[in-house]
């Protein structure tokens, strides 16, 4: 509900943006180049999951995981090396490095610098040509919505009470895993399963249809097969039905072909 005890700013705009992930900043830059009046609502991070939970930090947790493997693969080319050990801390802070070095480019300052005027607020639609937030009002003659996603949380028995990771967890947890347990065989659960697996730890992708099952089959068995090879752990046709945990330990339950199967996890 819009709180009418706090001083309200009016604004006019040609363009209101609401969301600076990458679609949104991408907007609005492109409207301010034009000479737009553009006014841009962010209410948590600048840059969204891009830069903060998803692109940047996945990329470079990938990048720390093919370093550790290529260390693994040297004796191939005759370059004898020590087995690579993983320094998480060291490892996230590479990855928080990767987000700090971009984050100028989708800051508040460069866009403000563009002459768009940012405002750091939950925003709401009071009717089709206004959009109003805690101290704003802001009446546009053309609104974008690039609101961007959440990750799903699946209603599975036990999950909700059980310490889960999402992507906005996963690339500051305070440990390694021992074992990863990866509901979703997409691009995202296999590229993490890649990465925390060449990086030492041991994983298992749950999935209940086909891994990589929206790719080409051909290329997707391709993907899989050296996934495989370098030790992930992969159940396809496995159906998550239930979640326990005790102690800090997960316990994943998984039908298949009319039988359950148990995976613990860290």
């Amino acid at each position: 509900m819009h709180d009418t005890k706090l001083p309200i700013t009016d604004y006019k705009a040609d363009l209101v943006v609401i969301g600076a992930g990458s679609g949104g900043l991408s907007a609005a830059a492109g409207a301010a180049m034009f000479g737009l009046k553009v006014v841009l609502y962010e209410k948590h991070e600048m840059g969204g999951d891009c830069l903060n939970y998803g692109c940047v930090p996945s990329k470079a947790l990938l990048s720390a995981a093919k370093a550790a493997q290529s260390a693994r693969d040297a004796g191939k080319f005759g370059v004898n090396v020590a087995a690579p050990t993983t320094d998480w801390n060291a490892v996230k802070a590479h990855v928080r490095h990767a987000i700090d070095t971009i984050a100028p480019v989708d800051s508040q300052e460069r866009f403000e610098g563009l002459g768009v005027t940012v405002i750091r607020e939950a925003a709401s639609f009071a009717d089709p040509d206004t959009i109003i937030s805690a101290t704003t009002r802001t009446r546009a003659r053309r609104i974008v919505v690039a609101t961007g996603s959440t990750a799903f949380i699946p209603p599975i028995e036990g999950l909700a009470d059980a310490p889960y990771l999402t992507n906005e967890t996963i690339f500051s947890m305070p440990d390694f895993p021992e074992h990863l347990v990866i509901l979703g065989g997409g691009p995202i659960g296999m590229e993490m399963a890649q990465a925390f697996t060449r990086l030492g730890g041991k994983t298992t992708v749950i999935e209940m249809g086909r891994a990589l099952g929206k790719s080409d089959p051909a290329h997707a068995a391709v993907a899989i097969g050296a996934l495989r090879d370098e030790g992930v752990t992969l159940l396809e046709g496995h159906k998550a039905v239930r979640v326990s945990s005790d102690g800090g330990r997960i316990k994943v339950h998984a039908e298949h072909a009319g039988d359950t199967k148990v995976i613990e996890g860290s």
